[in-house]
């Protein structure tokens, strides 16, 4: 089953990532950026030594105040045909998080968005936690409703049929605007900064498994990736046993595909201009 996967399109795929790993990088190393391979990326460095073979995504995180500088500043950064898409930028982006995506392709993920843009990674904010009590637990539960409503008001209303779901969503499109609702998520993941918490915490996982230790991500530490070194966490066996636990494992079943529909050669603004004429 795992080699019907890798195959050619999964290798363009994974070529045209990590030209984005390649910029991304490149990108904070001139400015003095701290940033880390996330997640399944960094299983993949450990494991494989780049790409979990039937991969097509790839995840970078940063801390908070470098986050916000990448943002800030990605448009004069970034090099010709790549750029960053966010909320708090980009009409009717829907992820609460912000990508830094190939202009000259167009992406479109299996969900029921209307978001088109082009071949991405994701970039994470990492904020500082508290270790469980009270006031984490209303924190994950603020964070987790504006998510849900940042969801709704950007999925297809209709979805699953006409009904109650579908009146709701309807209903939260008038009284939520877009920009307001990533406003109160990136508020609420600001409420602990990195300097001071004991933790760090990815919100795109629950608490239990998103919150870790400072320690496992440390000073950044290089790693070889593909063939080239990029940079990941300070404690790799930590913080992916945090997350998988016996990571080493090779699973029996592999996701699907991220996206619906994918051209590597085709810029997703030219794709957007032809739908608008048929």
């Amino acid at each position: 089953m795992h080699g019907d996967r890798i195959n050619e399109e999964t290798r363009q795929v994974q070529a045209r990532l990590l030209e984005i790993l390649k910029v991304i990088d490149q990108v904070c190393r001139e400015h003095h950026l701290t940033y880390y391979l996330l997640a399944g990326t960094m299983l993949g460095a450990v494991r494989h030594g780049g790409f979990i073979p039937w991969d097509d995504d790839a995840d970078v995180g940063m801390p908070r105040t470098d986050y916000d500088q990448f943002v800030a500043h990605a448009d004069e950064w970034l090099p010709d045909g790549f750029e960053l898409v966010s909320g708090g930028k980009t009409k009717g982006y829907p992820y609460p998080f912000a990508r830094v995506q190939d202009a000259r392709s167009t992406y479109i993920m299996h969900r029921s968005y209307d978001f088109v843009g082009g071949l991405p990674i994701d970039l994470f904010p990492l904020d500082g936690m508290t270790g469980p009590s009270l006031s984490r637990t209303w924190h994950y539960f603020r964070y987790r409703r504006w998510r849900k409503i940042l969801y709704l008001i950007h999925t297809d209303p209709y979805k699953h049929g006409k009904g109650f779901r579908s009146m709701l969503t309807l209903f939260l499109r008038k009284i939520f605007k877009a920009e307001n609702v990533h406003r109160h998520l990136d508020d609420v993941r600001r409420q602990w900064d990195c300097q001071s918490s004991p933790l760090i915490a990815d919100h795109d996982y629950k608490a239990d498994k998103g919150a870790q230790p400072k320690e496992n991500y440390g000073c950044p530490v290089p790693i070889s990736f593909e063939g080239i070194m990029l940079m990941g966490v300070a404690r790799p066996d930590a913080y992916l046993r945090h997350l998988y636990g016996n990571y080493m494992e090779i699973p029996k079943e592999i996701p699907s595909q991220n996206y619906r529909y994918l051209d590597l050669n085709k810029p997703w603004r030219q794709y957007m201009d032809e739908l608008k004429t048929t």
